[in-house]
């Protein structure tokens, strides 16, 4: 920006002399230094823009010099305010980074630091288009337009905006996907593998102040350990690298994860462009990059390659608690290839998929499981026909092998360091040998059993039964009586209370399981019977007790002033007085008729746990102030999940109130349906809904 200034003379050469003159040099200093106060100076401090132009951000509008508008022309713009025209335009990029979220499945965003290379520029909007494989994302700024740069003066500000571009998730697996960002080359990616690869490790050219980011030339790379004795083990990478002359500036190493075992480092640093004089001295740099934690994103025994630049170095993962095997010794038990052939080694988990998907069978990948840790090893989760699959993989060598003698006969059980932990599994657990790893299978599905059985070797828990059929059976299971380690009881305040009984029984074993819960009145005894089912044939089942809490509503038909005896399963377990005043005192169960209840609304709910447990949930009508609540119980026949709901009125003609009155009655149906089939619910005869087993 120029300014030009015109001295009026008075006809002599000494400009500066006299009153006028002194006047004319008084506007030109504060012409100056307004144009200071415009354009900025070379101290300018850099900013970042928030994205609406940022501190000092708004342009400077020259003001034409005179005290009055002329008729009809607008009025100067007020600082703050726009005033000008304004286009899009493709913005100077920083850096790009792919990343990859740890959700299944995997959701990919693209991180985008872009330029603002003035006070007048900010960030527009970002656009993203796919055709195939190919992902283009341009990202704008909204900067004036250029005939409006005549009338103003935009503040030398360089700003940075951060943009994170999400992909989504519907990517082909083992597709590679390539991502251009403003027609520049930025990397790609690989669905299914938690990484991203650039095709360049040169970032893409930033703008004005003006400066590149490139590679730095490597010195060094050297692995390390760093143990702690209170926790696990971490493993870095020590990487150097050099900064050929005084301008040149260190900036973070970018680490990616190009294979399962793969890590490419790439040192970067960043110089001005321009003509700008710069000291020839060599210097280094280092700095410690985190690979990964073994038993969380490193698998324990398993052998990792670190690339930098020309260096590479290879490390095994070692847990201290954990005997690897020598990783250039041959693999005893090696899994099998994929169907396509090729010789280069791959994970067993993906072996282990190839394998099922061979059989027809529908698996997903999920990656590695923060959940169920066994043998020191976090496992990778497949999805085989929508059930869960665990796969822990270990070393070259034959350490799964030696750790499936740890694990019982039952699969209830893990001996470690001479010391036994039993597990309550929430389902029968199934252990199975393939390759170097150990596949896990919690649950009943029979058709997951026939699955893994095609493809790998039992060698704990129990075998599946694939000659019976998939119906839950009753008589398969005995009932018995719970045992009672609690009892309690609530009543309401209301005239008259009603009156709720707790229970908490005992689960003396993993098969053992609550079946019902159900209520008479017997004179002036409250008999309460709970039971619960074993599996009738010899069955493994865990040694480890569980405690389940039951309730049931007992109503308010209870005569005023008489106390009652509450007996749970034939023992007495406490009393309680009614307050009815509307009961006889001599009235006991044999003045009452049963009669199935009138059903106004019937809900389902089933928890998040797997299996799930289902609870029904009915809204019955009460005819009038003498019909109660009785009992509501459940069986299962086929897909038939029947509920019975009774009420209960006085035989003998009693004064009654006509009122229509509505109450909630809930049971627990619990967990054992076959996964995928449909079930019926029927209550008092009536088709009311249906659910899925889980």
């Amino acid at each position: 920006m120029a300014l030009d200034f015109e001295w009026a003379t008075n006809g002599n050469s000494e400009m500066f002399s006299g009153t006028k003159n002194k006047w004319l040099v008084l506007v030109a200093i504060a012409a100056i230094a307004a144009f200071v106060i415009a354009c900025g100076t070379d101290e300018t401090k850099l900013v970042s823009n928030d994205g609406n132009g940022g501190v000092g951000a708004q342009p400077t509008v020259i003001v034409p010099d005179s005290t009055e508008s002329p008729a009809g022309d607008p009025p100067p713009v007020p600082v703050g305010d726009t005033g000008y025209e304004v286009v899009e335009v493709l913005a100077p990029i920083e850096s790009v980074q792919i990343m990859v979220l740890e959700s299944f499945p995997e959701q990919y965003v693209v991180q985008v630091i872009s330029v603002l290379p003035s006070g007048c520029a900010t960030f527009s909007h970002s656009d993203v288009t796919q055709d195939g494989s190919e992902i283009k994302i341009d990202i704008y700024n909204t900067v004036p337009a250029p005939d409006q740069l005549a009338v103003i003066s935009c503040i030398a500000i360089y700003g940075l905006h951060d943009e994170n571009v999400a992909l989504g998730s519907d990517f082909d697996r083992d597709t590679q996907y390539n991502v251009t960002v403003n027609n520049e080359p930025a990397g790609y990616f690989k669905a299914g593998v938690s990484a991203t690869i650039p095709t360049n490790p040169i970032p893409i050219e930033g703008g004005e102040p003006g400066f590149v980011v490139e590679p730095a030339p490597v010195e060094g790379l050297e692995i390390i350990i760093g143990e702690d004795s209170r926790g696990p083990v971490t493993y870095y990478a020590h990487v150097m690298w050099g900064l050929t002359n005084g301008c040149m500036e260190s900036l973070e190493p970018n680490l990616i994860q190009s294979g399962r075992r793969v890590f490419d480092i790439y040192p970067l640093a960043k110089s001005p462009t321009g003509d700008v004089a710069c000291t020839d001295d060599y210097r280094m740099d280092s700095v410690q990059v985190e690979l990964g934690v073994v038993g969380e994103g490193l698998v324990s025994c398993a052998l990792y390659t670190v690339n930098y630049g020309k260096e590479t170095a290879e490390f095994q993962a070692i847990a201290p608690n954990v005997r690897c095997a020598d990783p250039n010794a041959p693999t005893p038990t090696p899994a099998p290839f994929p169907p396509s052939g090729g010789g280069s080694i791959i994970a067993d988990s993906q072996a282990l998929e190839f394998s099922l998907e061979a059989q027809g069978a529908a698996v997903e990948y999920g990656g590695q499981s923060d959940v169920s840790k066994q043998f020191g090893l976090l496992p990778t989760e497949l999805k085989v026909n929508g059930q869960q699959v665990l796969v822990y993989e270990f070393g070259p060598g034959s350490a799964a092998l030696e750790a499936s003698k740890t694990v019982s006969s039952d699969g209830s059980s893990f001996e470690s360091d001479g010391m036994v932990m039993t597990v309550h599994w929430i389902a029968n657990p199934h252990f199975y040998l393939y390759g170097n790893a150990i596949i896990l299978y919690v649950g009943n599905d029979e058709g997951i059993g026939e699955l893994l059985d095609s493809v790998a070797t039992q060698f704990a828990g129990p075998k599946f039964d694939l000659t019976s059929g998939g119906d839950v059976d009753d008589s398969e299971f005995t009932e018995r009586l719970a045992f009672i380690e609690k009892y309690g009881m609530v009543s309401t305040r209301s005239i008259p209370a009603q009156h709720s009984v707790g229970v908490t029984i005992m689960l003396s074993n993993g098969c053992e399981e609550f079946k019902s819960i159900d209520w008479s009145l017997v004179g002036r005894e409250v008999r309460i019977e709970v039971l619960t089912q074993v599996p009738t044939a010899p069955t493994p089942c865990t040694l480890a007790i569980a405690y389940e809490e039951q309730s049931i509503n007992i109503g308010d038909k209870f005569a005023a002033g008489v106390e009652y005896d509450v007996i749970v399963n034939g023992k007495l377990q406490g009393t309680f007085v009614g307050n009815n005043a509307e009961v006889a005192a001599n009235e006991g169960t044999n003045e009452f008729v049963s009669g199935l209840a009138t059903i106004e609304k019937v809900t389902l709910a089933s928890t998040r746990s797997l299996p799930a447990q289902h609870l029904i949930g009915v809204t019955i009508a009460l005819g009038g102030s003498c019909e109660t609540f009785k009992s509501i119980d459940w069986s299962v026949d086929g897909r038939e999940v029947n509920i019975e709901v009774l009420t209960e009125t006085p035989v003998a003609p009693v004064p009654c109130t006509l009122a229509i009155i509505y109450e909630e009655q809930s049971i627990n149906i619990g967990d054992k349906y076959e996964a995928g089939v449909e079930y019926d619910v029927i209550v008092n005869g009536e088709r009311q809904g249906t659910f899925v087993g889980g």
